[in-house]
């Protein structure tokens, strides 16, 4: 008996099931959310704001002595250098600006992860040494995405909804047109190359330096969530010209926090952007 003209008819449905079956699978993953989430907020910043005003850099992953470090988007316009940092978490989010730490928490679970104002920071002074501008030249942001809500009050600049209202409040002049395209120049000729190959190196020198987290973490991102001492990767072949905006800053490379404080690297995800590690 030729048993294929009865299975034949029974696999003809699941030929259709299987794809839908994987694509629903993938749509729930964190991974994907992620990368949902970053792209809505690229699309709002293209379609939001004056592409002639502010110039939109993704993913500037620097060189600094103790490795790399990654931000995730970087603004310039004539009102100054909007340097946001992204978190994809869901969940309730507890939090104190002068506290090192923060708590994210979904029903019983608890994780407590590194004050994103104190991860930007680095992010902040890393351009800060390259551009030489000045502090108010430079505005911090952390915008939270995905399905969180604060429960202790939080800075302005602390958000997960808002951005482009937060961006076009600042109003005050701190760059000259001149200065806002030399901005960018400097920081497309400093970045290293945009690819898979700086994405990994990156990745790996986290992994290298840190290991991997002992607890699993219940944010959207993978690894741990940006940046301290690794081996350095190796800087783009190429001179780099500063922007002397403002007097020469010695910027120690030792990260920058509150008298007392340490920093730790605390992974923030679970399975989605796997870009950024935290820390200094």
């Amino acid at each position: 008996m030729d048993f294929t003209t009865v299975i034949a008819p029974l696999l003809s449905p699941l030929g259709y099931l299987l794809p839908l079956l994987l694509i629903a699978i993938l749509i729930n993953t964190p991974w994907f959310k992620g990368i949902i989430g970053e792209w809505f907020i690229n699309l709002s910043i293209r379609l939001f704001l004056n592409q002639r005003e502010y110039h939109l850099l993704k993913d500037v992953t620097l060189p600094i002595p103790q490795g790399s470090t990654q931000i995730d988007h970087v603004i310039v316009s004539r009102f100054g250098i909007f340097v946001i940092e992204t978190k994809n978490m869901k969940g309730w989010i507890f939090g104190n600006p002068a506290h090192k730490s923060w708590t994210q928490q979904i029903y019983r679970r608890k994780h407590s992860f590194q004050n994103p104002l104190h991860q930007n920071h680095l992010h902040m002074m890393t351009l800060k040494s390259l551009l030489g501008v000045a502090d108010h030249q430079l505005h911090s942001v952390i915008y939270f995405i995905g399905d969180c809500t604060f429960k202790t009050p939080m800075p302005d600049n602390v958000m997960n909804r808002g951005l482009i209202r937060h961006i076009k409040g600042k109003t005050t002049q701190v760059l000259t047109p001149a200065e806002v395209t030399q901005v960018v120049e400097t920081i497309l000729q400093g970045r290293l190359a945009a690819n898979w190959q700086t994405h990994r190196q990156h990745v790996a020198q986290l992994k290298a330096r840190y290991g991997e987290s002992p607890c699993k973490p219940l944010s959207a991102k993978a690894v741990p969530d940006e940046k301290r001492a690794a081996p350095p990767l190796s800087p783009p072949n190429r001179s780099v010209t500063k922007v002397r905006l403002a007097p020469d800053v010695a910027i120690p490379w030792s990260c920058v926090l509150p008298a007392g404080e340490k920093t730790e690297a605390i992974s923030s995800g679970d399975a989605a952007d796997t870009r950024h590690a935290e820390g200094c």
